[in-house]
């Protein structure tokens, strides 16, 4: 008994994190694309095996496809299990809302500060700090993020899922101590057919003053049009509660003509330009903003002539 107890416990140290490595990869690439690379591979191999009439290639080709076998029933089972989890997680947060829903409002915010590096190919990363108001009574809380890509087409699937984010919920008498929050979120098209990304993190019934939620998002190509010249960009934030203060800045990195980007700034707004080293930096900041006002500004990126 005691040595297949023993067993169970080894077989799920060791699986556990292979699954969760073939889920993400699954996730990101889709089922497809991933078993059609495995495929290539192994028919590549098979095909060097019989040219070159070496035993050893065979051996590996016969291995390998009993690799495959297991890795495809892995994946699978990988997949309904990510899913199973999701389902689960998603009901608990609606069935823990369910009571205060009547009741249940977002947190109010003393600072919000937001820092967007874009690259040359236009991948973009996001990092969004956001300290908290203490709220009163004990009703859940929440947080809404949401970042739109303007000017672009519809995301297939694959694209949606290659956009990742993460985020961590410190407490003022511990910044260091910062925990992972739950979020559920959902994809949909602004009025203009740009696919919009919403992220509600589930902070509980305690925030206290000065709690801090951190946002990271990565997202590929998300600046791609700007980059190359074919379309201007919007780069703008709105509230939809209170602040009592925010920060955001756009860094350009190794952005080699300064004179080739055009800013218009919003009528609500004031820009500050810099230029760091290699990159073209953008600030701009304000205190107790309109809920639904709008700040930022339009980028626009023409070649020298």
């Amino acid at each position: 008994m005691e040595a297949t107890t023993e067993l169970r416990r080894t077989l799920s140290r060791r699986l556990l994190p292979l699954l969760s490595d073939l889920e993400d990869l699954v996730y990101r690439h889709g089922y497809l694309r991933v078993v059609a690379g495995a495929v290539a591979a192994l028919s590549t191999i098979g095909i060097l095996g019989q040219v070159l009439g070496l035993a050893w290639l065979r051996t590996t080709f016969a291995t390998a496809a009993a690799v495959l076998f297991v890795t495809a029933a892995l994946v699978s089972f990988s997949a309904t299990r990510n899913l199973r989890d999701r389902l689960t997680r998603t009901e608990q947060l609606l069935h823990s809302y369910l009571p205060d829903l009547p009741k249940t409002t977002p947190v109010g915010i003393r600072r919000w500060e937001q820092d967007t590096w874009i690259d040359e190919n236009g991948d973009t990363w996001i990092r969004r700090e956001v300290t908290m108001a203490k709220s009163a009574g004990h009703h859940l809380r929440y947080l809404t993020f949401t970042s739109v890509c303007y000017g672009a087409t519809k995301y297939t699937n694959r694209e949606k899922r290659r956009v990742t984010y993460d985020f961590v919920h410190a407490t003022a008498s511990d910044p260091q101590s910062g925990i992972r929050v739950p979020t559920t979120s959902r994809w949909s098209d602004t009025e203009l057919g740009e696919p919009k990304l919403t992220v509600y993190v589930h902070l509980g019934r305690t925030v206290e003053e000065g709690d801090m939620v951190t946002a990271e998002w990565h997202w590929p190509k998300y600046s791609a049009d700007l980059m190359k010249g074919l379309r201007p960009e919007a780069f703008d934030t709105s509230f939809t509660t209170t602040v009592a203060e925010f920060e955001f800045k756009v860094t350009f990195r190794n952005f080699k003509d300064d004179a080739a980007l055009k800013v218009k700034p919003l009528p609500t707004t004031e820009i500050e330009r810099s230029r760091e080293g290699r990159d073209t930096v953008l600030r701009l900041k304000g205190t107790a903003p309109q809920n639904g006002q709008r700040f930022g500004f339009v980028a626009d990126v023409r070649g020298t002539e």
